[in-house]
């Protein structure tokens, strides 16, 4: 990189009592495949055989097949700025850390990328960012592997035969220098808050006041837009003070995914529901999801009920409260499981007043958005903490039939789309794909070549966010600027704002020039621009662009009329879509990291599949793996069955994301589309489908069922009042000192380090953010699906799932788990070649190049954390190794591997604090996992520091170690989960 400024040392390198838990169906009704000979998942001991063609095509070409790329790497022209200020000298092998931010739904997170020479190798949470607060959700974290992804478009084509760049601007130009106004021009997009895309809306309109800027996203449908212009005649947001919830009600919305809930949310609500004083969350939805999950009080119900329960408890509110109005909402009958949520729901939010608020998914009628909105300026005083909305364009959902529309009457000529893959994701019956024939030149930008680069005349290769220079804003307003943090590696690859540069008559300046345009404005009133903006790239916060907070009257009358003409819940079977949390709306499907990162709920992998309740499944006789054909409105679609517990009945649960025909080899194939039965205008659920069982059975990669605990319960939950009242009786017994016959370890006079974790299971939310860190940090391959099937996934950090009670409506605990360095560790003594062994400050490590292989000491793990590289899974090319650690050994087949603490990372420090002369300081080293997670549920430390917070937590009351009578002492110990149960629901 050029002009790289030097580093500093502000941010361093870095179940229920009473309850038998379950982790699956099939488990629990005593059907699950019994591993043979035991503990191990059937086959995963089995003989190598190589992988199939096409699995080593799609994994190990993310670095053989690129090796024609090798010549692409370069600096950028522009001056880039490391995110700290380094000491005088700066070492090579040193890695530099650069803010930037990466944009989802229209929204920026600030992260911190790790560069070693030149080559980003990692990415973490900003601390100075509102909205990521130092952790880095799972996506944030894999878009690394995009970067480096070989099967990335490469060549400009038009009408499918390749072409030039400049034949490309040579149309832009031609059609720029239009004299119609712009009648024919369209720009189809996604809704953004970056201030850079949105002058350059305005300019282009400015030039050209006929043309139309058309939103389209999956995801965003437009209705929390249409809701809060109901709500408040305006688009504006709201902005719940989740630091100061007492009670929570939540109708359908995921908002501790990572995902879509984004960061902050989770870190603050869990914040707030610490011992003593916890609040209390209550939860109706169609799906189990994470939120569902770890909610105290959870109402499953069909996707059409929800707007009635909501109804529902608006009126019961407003008895409650003496509100006439929302008294007269009551109408319609509800199920006895109902009545008692929403009683329960109903009082706790009287009772909390401002305290307490009503939060709603997207995929809720806007109506529903709007009388939540009510209720909270009910509970609150009248108004709702807001701000602004800053997506431009807003989202709407009639925009896109209306391009569709515009094209086939022959008004459009000339059509830019910047928006991914639209003709993957276009509603059944709106036939995009099919109109983009009809324009004469329509160009795309992407990263691959899919469903919509095979149907446009133009298709140019896009430069990936960690490439191009941008900004972007939180959801409070907050800005970042995106900087490069390596030269384009596809050298045909363009900025997709570029494309839209010349329409706004722009295209004589660079990108970094126009930002640097754009941001001048913002510091003319000190008159130190060129210091703001190198502030401004090393802190990755653009300080006073936050938003003020409004509080905003509702007009209660517009949302009361919304409301009363809610149509009526539906019969029979209904389907409902969702946003995958793993592959979002698809975009994420080309990442092997997240193709094979378990689903938080069902632990499925490499696939999707229709969601069904059991009770559903026995009345339709239904089991895992079992084919169905879906018809609706005439469209029919086959796809394997999933029985979910958790589940609404006769609800039919698709995840978006799958399936998809053209571009990465990694995502073709992948899945059934959920698209097929999605129409323009049932988005989110629709009544009336029809369920017919096929021939066939469907073969899940699951990772639920492989390392079994032997029936030992290891994950504890109780309730906050029993907590406080008695305790529990099981911890005394996981807390005491077991008796063993291990010998004696030596104890050292001089004094040193006892690293230690502590992992909270009370603010754990399953997430998986910490196996995505993990895995990036400790270059840990993809196996693919076969090998997942056998058990031989290779991640040292796992999310155990366990269900419990009822199986319809079950209570569910998440535990991370990985290995837990015990102090007696049975793994040591049975190696044969002291592959393993343990050092003098606690660590159980691995010494690679000693093992071979006879996997004695997995065999001997209680804990069953460890793995071994069956085939050869780190082979690759020129770009395999650029996002490797290169502070972490790549393992090879034969070779055993598991947690390590991060051990590069202790050394790291160790070294710091050496060439300061100076003892490693309290909170200096951070595992991976610690540094990703959003609630901060995982803390690493020196134990024998009695400030640490790890010497806290492991003094904690809440505190227990796993297997705790197999005398094994482990570092790592858990903390147990609370629930705040509501006494009206019992």
């Amino acid at each position: 990189m050029l002009h790289m400024p030097p580093l500093t040392d502000r941010y361093p390198l870095p179940v229920l009592e009473g309850a038998e838990p379950w982790r699956s169906l099939e488990a629990r009704q005593g059907a699950a495949p019994a591993p043979s000979p035991g503990e191990f998942p059937l086959d995963a001991d089995a003989p190598p055989r190589g992988l199939s063609r096409r699995v080593l095509l799609e994994l190990a070409a993310f670095g053989t097949a690129a090796a024609g790329l090798t010549g692409c790497f370069r600096a950028p022209p522009e001056k880039v700025l490391p995110y700290s200020r380094p000491p005088p000298d700066v070492t090579p092998g040193v890695p530099l850390h650069y803010a930037t931010g990466l944009s989802l739904d229209g929204y920026a997170r600030g992260v911190l990328v790790r560069s070693q020479e030149g080559r980003p190798t990692l990415v973490q949470g900003n601390p100075s960012h509102p909205e990521s607060l130092g952790a880095a959700g799972a996506h944030e974290q894999a878009s690394l592997l995009g970067l480096y992804d070989p099967h990335r478009a490469r060549a400009v084509r038009h009408r499918g035969a390749p072409t030039s760049l400049s034949q490309v601007f040579q149309m832009v130009r031609r059609r720029a220098a239009r004299q119609d106004g712009g009648a024919g021009l369209r720009l189809l997009v996604e809704p953004t808050a970056s201030p850079l895309w949105t002058r350059t809306f305005e300019r282009i309109l400015a030039r050209f006041p006929k043309a139309r800027v058309v939103p389209f996203s999956a995801t965003q449908t437009g209705n929390a837009h249409e809701g809060a212009r109901l709500a408040w005649g305006r688009p504006l947001r709201a902005m719940p003070d989740w630091g100061s919830a007492r009670a929570v009600v939540v109708l359908d919305d995921d908002f501790l995914s990572t995902l879509t809930g984004g960061l902050r949310a989770p870190r603050e609500f869990v914040s707030a529901r610490m011992p003593p004083a916890l609040n209390r969350l209550w939860v109706v939805e169609s799906r189990l999801s994470l939120t569902g999950a770890f909610a105290d009080e959870r109402l499953r119900a069909r996707p059409s009920r929800v707007p009635w329960i909501a109804r529902a408890l608006a009126a019961e509110l407003g008895r409650l409260l003496g509100h006439d109005a929302l008294r007269g909402l009551g109408r319609g009958v509800l199920e006895p499981a109902e009545h008692r949520w929403v009683a329960g729901a109903a009082r706790d939010l009287a009772e909390q007043g401002d305290g307490a608020f009503i939060v709603v998914g997207e995929s809720q009628p806007a109506a529903v958005h709007a009388l939540a909105h009510l209720l909270n300026a009910t509970l609150h005083g009248g108004t709702v903490r807001c701000v602004d909305s800053l997506l431009v364009p807003a989202p709407d959902e009639a925009a896109l039939p209306a391009l569709v529309a515009d094209i086939r009457a022959g008004v459009v000529d000339t059509l830019v789309i910047t928006a991914w893959n639209p003709v993957y994701r276009a509603p059944t019956d709106v036939p995009l794909g099919e109109a983009l024939g009809l324009v004469e030149d329509a160009v795309y930008c992407a990263l691959h070549d899919d469903e919509t680069a095979a149907r446009v005349s133009w298709s140019v290769p896009s430069t990936h966010p960690f490439e191009a220079w941008d900004d972007g804003r939180a959801v409070d307003g907050t800005a970042t600027i995106l900087q490069p943090l390596i030269a384009p590696l596809v050298e045909s690859a363009v900025p997709p704002l570029e494309l839209l540069a010349a329409f706004a008559g722009a295209l004589a300046t660079t990108p970094y020039e126009r930002l640097r345009a754009q941001w001048r404005e913002h510091a003319a009133a000190s008159g130190r621009f060129e210091e703001e903006w190198e502030r401004w790239l090393a802190e990755g916060v653009v300080p006073g662009t936050r938003l003020p907070v409004q509080q905003a009257a509702v007009d209660a009358a517009s949302v009361l009329a919304a409301v009363q003409s809610l149509p009526p819940s539906g019969d029979g079977l209904e389907l409902h879509f969702v946003t995958d949390t793993k592959v979002h709306d698809g975009r994420y499907g080309a990442n092997p990291w997240l193709q094979e990162l378990p689903d938080p709920v069902t632990q499925l992998t490499w696939d999707n599949a229709v969601w069904v309740s059991p009770a559903t499944a026995s009345r339709l006789s239904l089991v895992r793996g079992d084919r169905a054909r879906l018809e609706l409105r005439g469209r029919s679609m086959e796809a394997p069955v999933l029985v979910v517990p958790g589940q609404a009945n006769d609800t039919l649960t698709l995840p978006l994301g799958y399936g998809q025909r053209l571009g990465s080899p990694v995502a073709r194939g992948v899945g059934f589309d959920a698209q097929v039965l999605r129409f323009q205008d049932a988005p989110w659920w629709a009544s009336g489908v029809r369920l017919t069982r096929v021939e066939g059975h469907h073969d899940f990669a699951l990772t639920q069922e492989h390392w079994h605990m032997e029936g030992r319960p290891i994950a504890l939950q109780t309730t906050a009042a029993r907590f406080a009242a008695q305790g529990d009786a099981r911890l005394p017994a996981l807390q005491a000192s077991e008796a063993h016959l291990y010998p004696p370890r030596p104890v050292s006079d001089a004094p040193g380090h006892r690293w230690g974790m502590a992992i909270d299971l009370h603010r754990c939310t399953g997430c998986s953010a910490c196996v995505v860190a993990c895995q990036a940090e400790n270059n840990i391959p993809a196996v693919g699906k076969d090998q997942v099937r056998r058990g031989r996934e290779m991640h040292w950090l796992r999310i155990d799932r366990y269900f419990m009670g009822d199986a319809d409506n079950p209570a569910v605990i998440t535990q991370p788990l990985m290995c837990v360095h015990c102090e007696y560790a049975p793994c040591e003594y049975v190696c044969p070649v002291a592959a393993t062994v343990h050092s003098d400050e606690g660590l159980n490590q691995m010494v690679y190049n000693r093992c071979v292989g006879t996997r004695y000491c997995s065999n001997n793990c209680p804990y069953k954390v460890r793995r071994f590289n069956y085939l050869e899974y780190n082979r690759g090319g020129p770009l395999d190794r650029m996002y490797r650690n290169p502070q972490v050994t790549v393992r090879s087949r034969g070779v055993m591997e598991k947690c390590t603490y991060c051990v590069q990372r202790i050394e790291a420090a160790r070294i710091t604090a050496r060439v300061a002369h100076r003892a490693i300081r309290q909170g200096e080293v951070r595992t991976a996992c610690q540094q990703a997670c959003p609630t901060e549920a995982i803390v690493f430390g020196d134990l024998n520091q009695p400030e640490d917070p790890v010497t806290r937590l492991h003094q904690d009351p809440r505190h227990y170690a796993l297997l705790n009578h197999l005398g094994t002492q482990p570092r790592t110990v858990h903390l147990i989960r609370l629930k705040n149960p509501s006494e009206v629901t019992g």
